[in-house]
């Protein structure tokens, strides 16, 4: 087999029953791995009458063909569940060195469902599974879990951990990878399901290689292509994600103090430039990438002072600086390095506080009733937030519920403050001032994210191309990520390397390693298949197009200033690129895969 090992390793944790099965080669390109492969498997297995909180909701770690490939940013790995948050199917994808070790026990997937009636481990290697007794780990924070588990396991061994908000039961709280960078699963409450399950970490530790159809014919397409990558991906070199940070602001599509304006004025004081010059130490990178994007930086001041931490990205600036409208930087290194070690989501962390200090600031509730302040501009308040929160302590409680459902405890006037799309706090890519973020984010299956539909930043930042095309870009965009993530490739090197839509470059590294021969026509039928799939498990929990909307200021208060003034998405306008889209998809009125169109994707 080339480009995956064609096995899957299911534990039962309730039981203790672990047991190897092989999956067929057609299901390898109907799927083709990664989050295609952990759809079908939850699909599969996971009655729609699962609630998230039952022992027999999955979680499931996916490798793709391209893991522990020579192709750039290919190390990254995928987990999905039925989300706490959310109540959906939902999927995050993570960096780091967890999936090429896992990769390489030649386990594609790593199937969990039940629950243990004790806190344990879980170790895979080539021989297996098996569980250990956590009971000595429970309550240590993610960084000492996967230090003393990867020592414990010795070298090639990668730690997979939740922190004590997991713990504690917050409902954003993320999954830590381990290895020589870091990665974060983050977004959707991963690592509460792990928490649910009383399982406080995966170990993964193997030798098997990923076999490859035509090496050499891989490696003279990765050489004609790397000069054009590395080009297209320089800024990202120099300064990591944070260089987004200035294109955003100056695009006038950087949500700030809670989504009231689209512009940060402090942009520069928390932007990539000065982070590099003030206080980056060396760059880092996920397993044999070109790009670097990552850094470590020394935190001078706060909590971690004299610490060297792993960088803030991009969407944690926007989510801990600009939406709570807050310039401290060093705060802001302090709060994500905070979140990492308890295992919260930056963004939905940053956006509920945000939420909070908007209806505090505005009436709709009194700090009397949360038992504490959330204030705008306060980074050394925010970090003493996010440690309440982990640990449930006073107003952390409130705040460890997450904005959507602190609205509904605040009532009906805390609806038009909230920024959440199916319950997920939306990312740092406006759906007012973009215009395809709109519709990306109403019918995305994570709910408020960037990765299932992506910011169209070939359109030049004075040009409105309107709604109208939307639909047919959001479609093909939504496409290709779909096939990113089941393949798995990271959005950096494919957009900057290959192009941000499904092509004849991305279907020639396929058919390189697997010695398929698959058209660019049938890589998109995948992605489509695989969307549609996610889809259906959404409609099988009542998702209609009731739920495919925006937040109430992005559909009823336009941008008041920059670049991108007077932007907003009137419902008639959503209305109209929902019916399109539809029809692109072959779904009915209500947002439902019609019969003819599954049977057209093999469904």
């Amino acid at each position: 087999m080339y480009g995956r090992h064609g096995s899957i390793v299911r534990i039962d944790l309730s039981t203790g029953e672990i047991r190897q099965e092989a999956y067929a080669e057609e299901m390898a390109k109907l799927f083709l791995g990664g989050n295609g492969l952990a759809a079908k498997l939850i699909f599969d297995s996971v009655p729609a009458e699962v609630r998230p909180d039952d022992p027999r909701n999955a979680l499931v770690f996916t490798t793709g063909p391209l893991t522990d490939t020579p192709v750039w940013g290919t190390s990254r790995g995928h987990v999905a569940t039925i989300s706490p948050y959310t109540g959906f199917f939902a999927d995050s994808n993570y960096g780091g060195g967890f999936a090429v070790a896992q990769k390489r026990t030649g386990f594609d997937a790593i199937y969990i469902t039940g629950k243990s009636f004790k806190p344990v481990t879980l170790l895979i290697t080539e021989a297996g599974g098996q569980l250990q007794d956590a009971a000595e780990l429970w309550g240590l924070d993610t960084h000492q879990t996967i230090d003393v588990l990867e020592k414990q396991a010795g070298k090639g061994a990668v730690c997979a951990a939740i922190g004590p908000a997991a713990e504690n039961g917050v409902l954003f709280a993320n999954i830590i990878f381990g290895g020589s960078r870091h990665g974060t699963a983050g977004r959707s409450g991963m690592g509460l399901v792990m928490a649910g399950k009383n399982l406080k970490a995966v170990v993964v530790k193997g030798r098997r290689k990923t076999e490859i159809a035509d090496p050499q014919g891989l490696k003279l397409f990765l050489q004609e292509q790397t000069p054009v990558l590395r080009q297209n991906a320089a800024a990202l070199t120099t300064y990591g994600t944070p260089a987004i940070l200035k294109i955003i602001n100056e695009r006038g599509a950087l949500s700030s103090r809670n989504n009231t304006r689209e512009t940060f004025l402090y942009a520069d004081d928390i932007g990539g430039a000065v982070i590099r010059e003030k206080y980056t130490e060396k760059n880092t990178a996920c397993v044999g990438c070109p790009v670097a994007c990552g850094k470590n930086v020394r935190v001078p001041f706060g909590e971690f002072a004299g610490e060297t931490v792993k960088m803030p990205e991009y969407e944690t600036l926007y989510a801990l600086g600009a939406m709570l409208d807050n310039r401290d930087l060093v705060s802001i290194f302090n709060g994500n390095h905070l979140c990492d070690l308890m295992g919260l989501d930056t963004i939905s962390m940053g956006a509920t506080l945000s939420f909070v200090a908007e209806c505090l600031e505005k009436g709709v509730i009194a700090a009397a009733d949360l038992g504490g302040r959330v204030d705008f501009a306060d980074g050394a308040g925010m970090v003493e937030l996010i440690r309440k929160t982990a640990l449930q302590e006073g107003i952390g409680n409130l705040l460890a519920l997450g904005s959507q459902r602190l609205a509904e405890k605040f009532g009906s006037a805390a609806d038009r403050y909230l920024y959440t799309s199916q319950g997920l706090e939306l990312a740092g890519h406006s759906a007012r001032g973009l215009r395809e973020m709109a519709l990306a984010y109403a019918t995305s299956t994570r709910g408020g994210s960037h990765h299932d539909g992506r910011p169209n930043y070939a359109v030049p930042a004075a040009v409105d191309p309107g709604f109208a095309p939307q639909p047919n870009y959001v479609v093909g965009s939504q496409t290709c990520c779909a096939v990113a993530d089941s393949l798995i490739m990271c959005r950096f090197t494919l957009e900057k390397g290959l192009g941000n839509m499904v092509n004849d470059k991305l279907a020639a590294i396929v058919n390189l390693v697997t010695g398929w021969d698959l058209t660019v026509a049938e890589l998109e039928k995948a992605g489509e298949r695989i969307y549609n799939l996610e889809r259906l498990l959404h409609a099988g929990r009542g998702r209609r197009r009731k739920d495919d909307t925006l937040p109430y200021r992005v559909r009823h208060e336009p941008i008041p200033e920059g670049p991108a003034q007077g932007r907003y998405c009137p419902q008639e306008e959503l209305d109209g690129m929902l019916d399109s889209y539809y029809a692109l998809r072959g779904w009915d009125e209500n947002g439902i895969p019609t019969a003819t169109r599954l049977v057209e994707l093999g469904l």
